[in-house]
């Protein structure tokens, strides 16, 4: 048995056409469909809200005035 996984599309009216690799031998062959909406890229949008508080734990404990003023002093150096 070997496994193969093969991007298609569904058309309209719902049938599948797959194409075998030619390294597959010719003959008789069980083929099992999973099926599984695929989100392309294009379509998934990213909101910068989402990032609200992401990483807040890493400045838990830092006072923001003393953390830039430490910046300001080795620039001045």
């Amino acid at each position: 048995m070997e496994t193969i996984r093969l991007t298609t599309t569904i058309g309209e009216d719902g049938r599948v056409h797959i194409d075998a690799p030619s390294t597959l031998p010719p003959g008789p062959a069980e083929v099992v469909l999973v099926v599984h909406p695929a989100v392309p890229q294009v379509q998934r949008k990213l909101s910068w809200r989402a990032l609200r508080g992401l990483g807040k734990e890493i400045w838990q404990d830092i006072d923001a005035q003393e953390y830039v003023n430490r910046l300001r002093d080795e620039w001045e150096r």
